[in-house]
C-alpha cells in the first residue's frame, strides 16, 4: 500500500466529512447542526442563519428558536423574517437550485472515489481513476464555494444596503466548503502520486 494512497484516502475521507455537515447543516433546531450555516444576518436582537436546506431564526439572548422544514435549492429571498431586506436575492432562484444540484454532485464524486481506492487495495489503475474523479469534485466544489460566497456577501450587503445597523456574518459551512475543495485538490494529487510511485500489478515468472 503507497503512503501516498493514505494520504489521499484521508483528504478524500476529510473532504465527504465537510461536505456532508455542510449539507446538513441548519437542518434541524438541535446541537450541532443548528451552528452549521452559511451566513448569518443579525437585526437587532434577533437574527437569522442560512443552510443548504433551509433557515433558523434566533436570538441573541436565547439562541436559535426555530428552524424551518427542508426544502431542496432553498431560496434564501423566501424567509418572511427578512422579507424587506433580502429582496434583491430574487433574481437568484436558479442560482440556489444549481448550488443544491452541483453539492450533490461533488458529494457523489467523492464518495465513489472513496470506494474506489479502499475496494482497490490501492492499485494503479484506480488510483488513476480516483485522482480523476476527486479532481473534478475539486472543481465542482469551487464552483459551489464561489456560488455560496457571492450569494452570501450579496445577501449580507443587500440587507445592510436597507438598514445600516444590520451585521452579517460567514458561517462556519462556507469555510466548511472550502476546506472541502482544498482536501479534495490534496486527495487528487496524492492519487496522481500514488499511481505515478506505486509499483503496478507484479508478473510472476513460472519455471519450465
Amino acid at each position: 500500500m503507497s503512503f501516498f494512497g493514505h494520504l489521499a484516502t484521508f483528504f478524500t475521507f476529510a473532504a465527504l466529512v465537510l461536505q456532508v455537515f455542510s449539507m446538513i447543516g441548519s437542518t434541524h433546531n438541535s446541537p450541532f447542526l443548528r451552528d452549521l450555516y452559511f451566513a448569518k444576518v443579525d437585526v437587532a436582537s434577533q437574527y437569522v442563519i442560512f443552510g443548504l436546506w433551509g433557515y433558523c431564526t434566533g436570538t441573541s439572548s436565547g439562541g436559535v428558536q426555530m428552524c424551518s422544514k427542508p426544502v431542496p435549492g432553498f431560496d434564501w429571498s423566501k424567509i418572511s423574517e427578512l422579507s424587506e431586506y433580502v429582496g434583491g436575492l430574487h433574481s437568484l432562484e436558479k442560482l440556489f437550485l444549481a448550488n443544491f444540484i452541483l453539492y450533490w454532485i461533488a458529494l457523489g464524486f467523492t464518495f465513489i472515489a472513496l470506494i474506489v481506492t479502499i475496494m482497490s487495495h490501492f492499485r494503479r489503475g484506480p488510483d488513476l481513476l480516483a485522482s480523476i474523479m476527486t479532481f473534478i469534485a475539486f472543481v465542482v466544489m469551487l464552483v459551489v464555494f464561489v456560488i455560496v460566497l457571492v450569494i452570501s456577501i450579496r445577501g449580507i450587503n443587500t440587507a445592510k444596503g436597507v438598514d445600516s445597523s444590520v451585521h452579517g456574518t460567514l458561517g462556519p459551512a462556507t469555510w466548511m466548503t472550502m476546506g472541502a475543495f482544498i482536501a479534495l485538490l490534496f486527495s487528487s494529487v496524492n492519487y496522481c502520486f500514488a499511481c505515478i510511485c506505486g509499483g503496478g500489478r507484479r508478473v510472476k515468472s513460472e519455471k519450465v
